[in-house]
């Protein structure tokens, strides 16, 4: 049987990532520029569609509703959505 072997989440991302979250948290406005940088990220044609897939993962996260703890719990989930979206940090510029 073959393994699915994972790589490690980069630290830095990962820091880089609670620290908007934990800014995003005090402040829930700053959901609005997350979702413009999602919104701003698709228009660009240079990216690959990893970071494509990840805004989707991202948006359909904000599908559910506008509560900050689900959005926040779901992006450091270790599943699948949550690691496509910590792989992309660029999604949460200006957040910090």
């Amino acid at each position: 049987m073959n393994k699915v072997r994972r790589r490690p989440t980069n630290s830095k991302n990962l820091d880089y990532v609670k620290a908007a979250l934990e800014r995003l948290t005090a402040d829930p406005s700053k959901l609005s520029q997350l979702r413009c940088n999602c919104q701003q990220l698709k228009r660009e044609y240079s990216f690959n569609k990893g970071l494509l897939t990840a805004i989707e993962r991202l948006e359909w996260v904000f599908c559910i509703d506008d509560d900050i703890e689900r959005i926040t719990s779901q992006i450091l989930n270790d599943d699948y959505i949550s690691r496509k979206i910590l792989k992309y940090p660029l999604l949460f510029k200006g957040l910090t």
